[in-house]
């Protein structure tokens, strides 16, 4: 039976007994992990650096690589307990000055907070990108199954985030998707090769061998048959609600002319190209690869721009 808790566990703990003396690689686990489950702040002459894990090993792994690689003593990990919560442990660490801040790449010279991973870290090419990603996975990796197929899944706090994960699985040879949803941000694998690629780049090659044989297990219950005519009823359907909005992005586009934003332009013209796609699939045209919801979100606008500008005219559109 497929535990996807269990693997998880045994995906961060493979991890966790990973060994790697290449300094930029640790940094760079270090700086993915500080910034999916942590933050580094600077205040009164004092930076101070937290993070918070499901995992103990996992909290005393960080406040040991804190150590090693940026010269600092004194961190500490606590356990943080709440009603109705499992147990988290905390590991904090002060320093006086700035200088650990700047160590860790999350905050620059002038002590303002680095959006994503820091540059120097996304510029390392695949070595690094192994420390990201394996970074990630101890961080907020899952292991999911969903419709019968394996994913891995990592939330991220924000979309620059998930930008420099999808760019670091790329240097992997793997295939990611960043995805924006009602809860947040998020980096999601789908192709079975794309996470055994990843996986064994990271360290955890057990677990990779782990999925495959799962890979090769049918589900319990099987598929209902497609219905044709369902089928045929909700294609005809989504054609034409693509060609209705395929119209109103054409009037609005129209109606704007050059005072449209970039980006809204951009949504628009892959619409009108690309009429009979699905969002999802516009959404990976797009450079940088956009979310079906921040394609929809901004074709929306579009119009919305347009109707302002001519509300008379909206309803004929």
């Amino acid at each position: 039976m497929f535990d996807a808790e269990r693997i998880t566990a045994e995906l961060h703990r493979e991890l966790g007994a990973v060994r790697d003396d290449r300094p930029a690689v640790r940094h760079a686990s270090v700086a993915t992990q500080l910034r999916l489950v942590g933050e580094v702040s600077t205040a009164d002459g004092r930076t101070v650096v937290r993070a918070e894990f499901d995992s103990p090993d996992l909290a005393v792994r960080l406040r040991r690589e804190l150590t090693e690689l940026y010269g600092r003593t004194g961190g500490r990990s606590d356990v943080v307990t709440a009603v109705g919560r499992p147990p988290h442990y905390l590991v904090r660490m002060t320093s006086r000055g700035s200088d650990l801040a700047r160590a860790t790449g999350l905050v620059d010279r002038l002590g303002r907070q680095v959006l994503g991973l820091p540059p120097a870290v996304v510029a390392g090419g695949a070595t690094v990108a192994a420390g990201i990603w394996r970074g990630a996975l101890l961080a907020r990796g899952r292991i999911v199954r969903s419709s019968g197929r394996v994913r891995i899944l990592v939330v991220c706090p924000g979309p620059a985030v998930a930008l420099a994960l999808v760019g670091a699985a790329r240097a992997l040879g793997a295939l990611a998707t960043g995805q924006e949803t009602a809860g947040g941000h998020r980096v999601l694998i789908r192709d079975p090769g794309s996470a055994d690629a990843l996986l064994r780049a990271t360290g955890a090659s057990g677990v990779a061998d782990l999925l495959l044989r799962y890979a090769r297990i049918p589900d319990e219950a099987p598929a209902a048959a497609p219905n044709p005519m369902l089928e045929t009823v909700n294609a005809r359907r989504s054609a034409e609600a693509a060609d209705r909005t395929a119209a109103r992005v054409r009037w609005a586009l129209d109606v704007l002319g050059p005072d449209v934003p970039p980006l809204l332009r951009d949504a628009g013209l892959l619409r009108i190209q690309h009429s009979t796609l699905s969002l999802s699939r516009l959404g990976t045209l797009a450079d940088p690869p956009l979310s079906k919801d921040t394609v929809a979100g901004r074709l929306r606008r579009l119009v919305r721009c347009a109707e302002e500008r001519m509300p008379d005219h909206a309803e004929q559109a």
